[in-house]
C-alpha cells in the first residue's frame, strides 16, 4: 500500500505546548493575531488523525464559530492549510472529507444549539469560543463529544467575564480534564514589533487590554471609564463674553434629539436638552433658539441622512454650524476622542436630575468587534445612544482645547508670582503626560492652591 505525505504547517513554541498536551479539554485565551485559526485548523485534522488511529474508523470533527462569516473564513483557511489532506471539498455543507481519517464539518453557533445536535463527534474546535453562547456548548456540542468522549479545545479572544471566563479559571486550577493557557498578541514570534509598539501608543485602554492583552475585563461592556470622576460642576444660564460648543443629534419619532452645550473655556457640559416626536420645523427653531441663547454657539451637527437637509437651513437662517456625518470611521473616532477625554477627565459632567440619562448611557455604553477587525460602537439592545453621541459631537467640537494650555493661565494673574508659577507647572504636567503612551499616562489633581 502506498503512504502519503501531508504536511501541515509548522506550530511555533507556544502553539506546540498546547497542542502536545494531553488534556481532553483545553481553552486558550489570546490576543487578535496570535495565530489562533492557524492553530485550530492544525488541531481540527489532529483530532481526526488521532481518533482514527485509535479506532481505525473513520471519525468526524467539528469546527464551530460564532457566525456563518467566520465559518467561511475558517473554511478557506483549512481548504490551503489542509490541501494534502482533504479527498473531497462539499462546499454547500461546508465539509472536507479526509480518507481515511473521516472528516471535518464547519458549523455556526448563531442558532445556538438547535444547529449543533444529532451528531456524536470525535472532537471538537470552538473558534472564538468567548463569542459562542453557553447553551451552544452546553446543550448542543458538550452532549455530542460524550459517547465517544471526544476532546474539544476552545480558543478565543476574551469577552467579558462569560462562560469562556468560567472555563478558563477551571483550567488554571489542578484539574484532569481541563487545562487552560493565556497569551497576549505579542508572543506570537511572527508578530511584527514594531506593529506592537504602534498598538501600545494608539489604542484606548479598553481596548487594548481585552483584544490584544487577552484580559478579562470585569467590565467589558463600558467603553468610558471613569465617568464618575468626571462628575462635577452644576448646569448654568450663559455667560456674557464667554465661548460655547453644541453637539446635536437628530431624531424624530422612536429615538431622541439630544442637545449638549459646553462651555469652551473649562470643558464642562452647562447645558443638556432631550425631547422627541416633535417634527423638524420645530426642531430646527429650538436648535436655532439654543444656539443665540448661548452666545450664537457654534453647532456641530449629525448630517447623516435627513440630518443633512436640517444642518442646511439651519446655516441659510444664520446659525453657525459644522456637520459631521457618520459612518463606522468617522463614529470611531469621536467616541475614542471621547474615550480619552473622559479617561483623562479632561471634561466634566453636572450630576443633575436633566444628565441622568446622559449619564447611564455613557456607562452602559458598549462596543462589538467585526469580522473585518473594526471597532464598532453602540448602545446595547434596548438602549438608545444620542445622549452619547450629542455630547460626543461637543466634545469633538472643543478637541484642539483638551490637550493645550486647558485655559489655565489667565493674564490677569501677574507673571512669575505664585499662582502663575503654579499653574505653568500643572500646564507642563499635563503636556508631559499626554506625551506618554496612554498605559503609562496617570491620573493629575488639577486643583490649584494659589488661584
Amino acid at each position: 500500500m502506498s503512504t502519503k505525505t501531508i504536511a501541515l504547517p509548522e506550530p511555533f513554541k507556544l502553539q506546540a505546548e498546547i497542542e502536545n498536551d494531553p488534556h481532553r479539554f483545553r481553552v486558550v485565551d489570546c490576543g487578535r493575531r496570535w495565530g489562533k485559526t492557524h492553530m485550530a485548523m492544525r488541531e481540527a485534522f489532529l483530532m481526526l488523525a488521532a481518533a482514527f488511529e485509535r479506532t481505525r474508523k473513520p471519525a468526524r470533527v467539528w469546527v464551530v464559530s460564532p457566525t456563518f462569516p467566520l465559518v467561511r473564513e475558517d473554511w478557506l483557511l483549512a481548504e490551503q492549510m489542509l490541501k494534502d489532506a482533504i479527498t473531497e471539498k462539499r462546499i454547500s455543507e461546508f465539509t472536507l472529507k479526509c480518507e481515511p481519517f473521516g472528516m471535518i464539518e464547519f458549523k455556526s453557533a448563531e442558532r445556538e444549539d438547535e444547529g449543533l445536535r444529532g451528531a456524536g463527534l470525535d472532537g471538537c474546535v470552538v473558534d472564538e469560543a468567548a463569542r459562542v453562547s453557553q447553551k451552544s456548548w452546553e446543550q448542543g456540542l458538550r452532549p455530542a463529544l460524550a459517547d465517544k468522549l471526544g476532546r474539544a479545545l476552545f480558543i478565543s479572544t476574551p469577552k467579558g467575564r462569560n462562560w469562556f471566563y468560567n472555563l478558563y479559571l477551571q483550567g488554571q486550577e489542578e484539574n484532569t480534564q481541563i487545562k487552560s493557557w493565556k497569551h497576549p498578541t505579542n508572543t506570537n514570534p511572527f508578530f511584527p514589533q514594531s506593529e506592537w509598539q504602534t498598538i501600545l501608543d494608539s489604542t484606548p485602554e479598553i481596548i487594548l487590554k481585552q483584544e490584544y492583552l487577552a484580559d478579562f475585563l470585569e467590565d467589558s461592556a463600558s467603553v468610558f471609564k471613569n465617568i464618575n470622576e468626571c462628575l462635577k460642576g452644576e448646569l448654568e444660564e450663559p455667560k456674557k463674553d464667554e465661548y460655547y460648543t453644541i453637539g446635536v443629534d437628530l431624531a424624530r419619532t422612536e429615538d431622541f434629539t439630544c442637545i449638549s452645550v459646553i462651555r469652551n473655556k473649562t470643558c464642562q457640559l452647562v447645558e443638556f436638552i432631550r425631547f422627541n416626536n416633535l417634527d423638524w420645523s420645530y426642531q430646527k427653531e429650538m436648535i436655532k433658539s439654543t444656539a443665540l441663547k448661548w452666545n450664537k454657539a457654534l453647532v456641530w451637527i449629525d448630517s447623516t441622512g435627513v440630518g443633512d437637509p436640517i444642518e442646511e437651513d439651519l446655516r441659510k437662517s444664520g446659525v453657525f454650524t459644522k456637520d459631521y456625518k457618520f459612518t463606522n470611521a468617522s463614529k470611531e473616532a469621536m467616541v475614542e476622542q471621547m474615550m480619552i477625554a473622559i479617561e483623562q477627565r479632561l471634561i466634566s459632567i453636572p450630576n443633575a436630575e436633566k444628565t441622568n440619562i446622559l449619564i447611564d448611557e455613557l456607562k452602559a455604553f458598549t462596543y462589538s468587534v467585526l469580522p473585518s477587525g473594526r471597532i464598532r460602537y453602540e448602545a446595547p439592545s434596548n438602549y438608545h445612544d444620542d445622549c452619547v453621541v450629542s455630547l460626543g459631537l461637543a466634545v469633538w467640537g472643543i478637541k484642539h482645547l483638551l490637550y493645550g494650555m486647558r485655559q489655565l493661565i489667565r493674564n490677569d494673574i501677574p507673571k512669575f508670582s505664585a499662582a502663575w508659577i503654579e499653574r505653568r507647572a500643572l500646564e507642563k504636567e499635563i503636556d508631559e503626560n499626554l506625551k506618554l503612551p496612554r498605559r503609562f499616562r496617570k491620573q493629575i489633581n488639577d486643583s490649584l492652591s494659589f488661584s
